[in-house]
């Protein structure tokens, strides 16, 4: 029987959260496992009919368009456009939401007839998001409209330079605007408005509703959700409201993909298509076309989401292919002297909440993704910085449930420019201030009283391994996609022994079989970069968190154990 324990005996961070108040009756209503109706409670989904809807998202579902503020004023500028014939500039992000929210628009204006050219800017030369030099020399164009997907709400300047140059600007984005809104004709965001639509989507999500609202139907945007699925996982959207239906259709469309570039880019990242998961984009797709924005030119990853022709797909795969390995390299080498830097000089929690570090030799293109791996190691917020001419370019990911984006908007006197959201900023500092900025940004870290050390790892519930059974499992994956805002559950599965030495996969990947104290259930047990932290022995027993799935291989079934945390 499944239990919902005490926290006797468990790890200090360890929260083992009990059964939720109702559970036993909405699971006997609905015909689903007790622990799976405690997980739906705890989130917020409580009626029968909140229930159903939650675990059969229906596209009808879906917000319509018009919840936007400003979506029939985009709409009607947009068809003007279209009607006069004006030059349409789609302006997307280098990241992979600001290029498929681009890819999603780009097709559906020229649908409309529109004359439209897309832009996606150079990391190293242009920088993070609208730069005037570019602007100003598309304007000489006799642009009529702009539309900037995922980089115009902190616009300011450039978007008063078009709006004097006579240019329309419409706003397509999900970030946080940083006081003063800009004087855009329409913006198209949640976090701006009255009427805000889904606070959730992605900035790939909202030119979706975009698209929609143009085309007149649903239907007529449907072949795009594997483009709105790829960048909402790779921009770790919320797994809430309108994106669980969105990725819940955009997951198998996107298994189910015709277009020549993303069928050539999962062949050169040995992806299956028989069944593309959230892993998948996350480790797999997400990080190619990211590394087309961080190593080289972003424009190459718009045009293999775009292009009709198979030998242009390949070429353009093989590309991303090897600018993600040069980019792996860089990576490494600049998160190994990053964490040997918190290591030497940065190791008290007390003293550093905030982990900042900069090195002139960082390449701006990794810092993000070196960021979050600093996270993920030392549990602490962390912003890298790479200097050159003593400007330093930063970029900052977080934990969950703390604002980093609170944190630097209290030192935005000492920064030349910065965005973002709660999870994740980007930033401009001189040299000069970096030392300043580590001291106050900790101590508003410190104010907020948002870090307490090693954050809870808080468990759904205790399972024996005979308990963790193909209908358990199925009822499991009802849950699913699984994701920020929606994670897979994590259990607790006490005394378990090992069948043998732990075994090392690829870098860092721990592999072994552990068993039940009496030998009957065994379950193969992965833990993604924990080979390196492992201290154990095959003779200890081990309290084990997972995250437990059905794993498949030559036909044959069995349990697979996600490991998150051992005792």
């Amino acid at each position: 029987m499944l239990r919902f324990a005490r926290n006797d005996n468990l790890k200090p961070h360890w929260t083992l959260l009990p059964q939720a108040s109702g559970a036993s009756r909405i699971a006997a209503q609905l015909g689903i496992h007790p622990a799976i109706a405690s997980i739906l409670l705890r989130r917020g989904v409580r009626t029968p009919s909140e229930i159903s809807d939650f675990l059969n998202p229906a596209l009808e579902l879906l917000q319509d368009p018009f919840v936007f503020q400003d979506m029939e004023k985009a709409v009607r500028r947009i068809r003007r456009a279209v009607a006069d014939r004006e030059k349409i500039l789609v302006y997307g992000d280098y990241d992979v939401d600001g290029v498929t929210g681009s890819a999603i628009l780009c097709p559906a204006l020229k649908r409309m007839g529109a004359d439209v050219e897309a832009h996606i800017p150079h990391r190293i030369e242009e920088g993070y998001g609208l730069n005037l030099g570019t602007l100003a020399r598309f304007a000489e164009k006799k642009l009529g409209l702009v539309i900037t997907v995922d980089n115009g709400i902190t616009g300011i300047e450039p978007i008063r330079f078009l709006v004097s140059k006579g240019i329309d600007v419409i706003i397509v984005d999900h970030h946080a605007p940083k006081g003063e809104i800009p004087p855009a004709y329409a913006i198209l965001s949640a976090a701006v408005g009255e009427k805000k639509g889904d606070p959730n989507l992605a900035a790939c999500g909202v030119a979706f509703k975009l698209a929609w609202a143009l085309l007149g139907s649903l239907e007529a945007v449907r072949h795009t959700l594997d483009l709105v699925a790829l960048g909402t996982v790779a921009d770790l959207a919320p797994v809430r409201g309108d994106n669980r239906t969105l990725l819940k259709h955009g997951l198998p469309a996107l298994s189910r993909t015709q277009r020549p570039g993303l069928v050539a880019l999962m062949k050169v990242a040995r992806i299956s298509r028989r069944h593309v998961s959230y892993r998948d984009i996350a480790f797999g797709l997400a990080p190619r076309i990211n590394a087309s924005g961080r190593m080289g030119s972003p424009l190459h990853a718009f045009e293999l989401l775009t292009t009709d022709s198979e030998e242009a797909a390949a070429r353009l795969a093989k590309f991303l292919d090897e600018g993600n390995r040069e980019r792996q390299r860089v990576e490494a080498a600049a998160f190994e002297q990053a964490a040997e830097e918190v290591r030497t000089n940065f190791a008290d929690p007390g003293e550093n909440r905030v982990l900042v570090l900069h090195h002139s030799e960082w390449h701006e293109g990794v810092l993000g993704i070196v960021a979050a791996r600093l996270v993920e190691r030392f549990q602490r917020p962390s912003i890298v910085i790479a200097m050159k001419d003593q400007i330093g370019k930063g970029s900052g990911r977080s934990l969950p449930h703390f604002s980093l984006f609170d944190c630097v908007l209290s030192c935005e006197d000492l920064l030349e420019n910065f965005g973002g959201h709660a999870q994740a900023c980007g930033l401009t500092i001189r040299g000069e201030n970096v030392e300043e900025f580590r001291r106050r940004i900790n101590r508003s870290a410190l104010e907020a009283d948002a870090l307490g050390g090693i954050p809870a790892l808080e468990i759904d519930g205790e399972l024996a391994p005979g308990e963790i059974d193909l209908k358990f499992l199925k009822d499991l994956e009802r849950l699913a996609p699984f994701g920020p805002g929606n994670k897979k559950p994590l259990f607790l599965s006490k005394g378990l022994r090992m069948k043998g030495p732990p075994a090392r996969r690829g870098k860092d990947t721990l592999v072994c079989w552990m068993t039940d104290e009496n030998g009957q259930n065994t379950c193969e047990v992965v833990g993604f970069r924990a080979f390196g932290r492992w201290n154990g022995s095959p003779q200890n027993r081990y309290d084990v968190v997972h995250r437990p799935s059905l794993r498949e291989f030559d036909g044959i079934a069995s349990i697979q154990l996600e490991l998150e945390d051992w005792a």
